[in-house]
């Protein structure tokens, strides 16, 4: 026998909110509005972050059991769907890192898949990560491909060898995302107009929307469909944000989450850089330059509503539509015969109760 089990509050998706009962057990079996205007409690679909380096003290780059761990600390945090991500690295490095990557997806329903990236971007355009770019390599991705599962990719459309690569790329159903990059848009528009291309971190680490002298981030704001977007009121303002809102349909927020998040200030190791986490924001020791975010999930929802979004907007931006690029239909709404990956709140937006597959993780 199934365990069947009922709660009741204000339950939002990005399109509606109604008080009602939900019943479910590893899936959603029943869905029943009530005629009332009380509620002590909101259920809104579990966080989709697809991008996020780590956490906690650990790091994607250092293998199994930290890739885990971090996403188990993420899941805390409300993250029911994550998507580990690498940065720049050798593919000796790489490999080693996802090594046994399929197996961890077979214990962990909250891991998605990888995100490679790099390290095909532009060394002009580094950000935090390591000088270790390589021309593109359809090998590099068949190797690491061979023990587990990559997703997403982000890349710069204007290194030698792309003209290739982006078409194997989607041939191997591998979402292709444009970051740390200095296209100029006619490189980007070529693109855009043969594939669907998602973009990195949008805003940073990109060639900007110059009035004369357009690049990524003018393509992205013009004609993206879909794009990531950092939401820790320190990488990318709350003006462009509702920019980015109005003109990319299918916009979503990320984390970006390094290791030192969840960790006391302080001096840590990232991407083999020195960095410096002081202040709600982690930066490289030799230059300031920023380096990833320690942001959660469930810190980003409420700046969304400090933002003015509406509950059902920041719903859309943390796990509806990222849960829409990637073509999955049983999470980021909660509807029945969906997973019952869904986080109960409290009416000041703070995290109650976390689901993942029916069962409360939290204590």
């Amino acid at each position: 026998m199934s365990n069947i089990k009922k709660i009741t509050g204000k339950i939002v998706n990005h399109d509606s909110s109604f008080i009602g009962n939900l019943t479910f057990d590893n899936k959603i079996k029943d869905i029943e509005k009530i005629s009332s205007d009380h509620f002590d409690q909101i259920i809104i679909p579990g966080f989709v972050d697809l991008h996020c380096h780590g956490g906690n003290g650990f790091d994607v780059m250092e293998g199994g059991k930290s890739i885990e761990n971090m996403a188990n600390y993420h899941l805390s945090h409300g993250t029911t769907s994550i998507m580990p991500t690498t940065w720049t690295n050798t593919f000796e490095e790489t490999n080693k890192a996802l090594e046994g990557f399929d197996d961890i997806l077979k214990f962990n329903s909250n891991i998605l898949g990888v995100h490679l990236e790099g390290p095909f971007i532009n060394p002009n355009k580094l950000g935090a990560q390591p000088n270790l770019t390589q021309k593109p390599s359809e090998e590099f991705i068949k190797k690491v491909s061979e023990n587990n599962s990559i997703k997403i990719i982000t890349i710069a459309p204007e290194m030698e060898g792309m003209e290739d690569f982006i078409n194997f790329l989607s041939k191997s159903n591998i979402k292709i995302q444009f970051g740390h990059s200095l296209a100029d848009y006619e490189c980007c528009e070529k693109y855009m107009n043969q594939y669907q291309i998602g973009f990195t971190h949008l805003y940073n680490a990109m060639s900007g929307n110059n009035h004369r002298k357009p690049g990524v981030l003018s393509a992205a704001l013009e004609k993206g469909k879909f794009a990531e977007i950092i939401c820790d009121n320190i990488h990318v303002s709350e003006q462009s944000i509702k920019i980015a809102k109005k003109c990319i349909p299918g916009l979503y927020a990320i984390t970006d989450a390094i290791n030192a998040s969840g960790l006391k200030d302080g001096e840590y190791i990232f991407a083999k850089n020195k960095i410096v986490k002081q202040y709600n924001s982690v930066k490289i020791k030799k230059d300031n330059t920023l380096a990833g975010s320690i942001i959660t999930m469930n810190q980003t929802f409420i700046n969304l509503i400090k933002m003015n979004f509406s509950i059902e907007e920041a719903v859309e931006l943390t796990s509806y539509n990222a849960s829409r690029y990637l073509n999955l239909s049983n999470i980021g709404v909660i509807e029945n015969e969906y997973k019952s990956n869904f986080l109960v709140l409290d009416k000041d937006y703070n995290l109650k109760d976390i689901y993942l597959d029916g069962n409360k993780i939290n204590e």
